[in-house]
């Protein structure tokens, strides 16, 4: 980050404690279990991505070649690996049918 971002984080954050302090007990257990909520949807893009560069890198493809095979964007694909992209189930699908693989659910727990 550089240090411009890092100072506009750094006034935010103190600027959302500041207004966190005249919060209600419901104000605040809201915006607790909507935290949770948005890490670990960050923890699950993470470990998709983790998974896609996996995949890719066993089958020995570079993001440009995955590409090519699969007709998504490299930028996506980078994205998406790196835990920043929110893929639709089409892009997903492609993915998979590139690298050869299948797309399951898993229990959660």
């Amino acid at each position: 980050m550089v240090e411009k971002e890092r100072i506009m984080a750094k006034d935010f954050a103190e600027l959302a404690e500041r207004a966190q302090g005249s919060w209600d007990p419901d104000a605040r257990a809201a915006y607790d279990a909507a935290t949770i909520a948005f890490e670990g949807e960050v923890r699950a893009r993470e470990a998709l991505g983790a998974q896609l560069a996996s995949a890719r890198a066993a089958m020995k493809l570079s993001q440009p070649a995955l590409s090519e095979k699969s007709g998504v964007q490299q930028a996506e694909i980078s994205r998406i690996e790196r835990g920043l992209a929110n893929p639709t189930a089409t892009t997903l699908t492609r993915l998979a049918n590139a690298l050869d693989l299948r797309l399951e659910f898993t229990p959660a727990h």
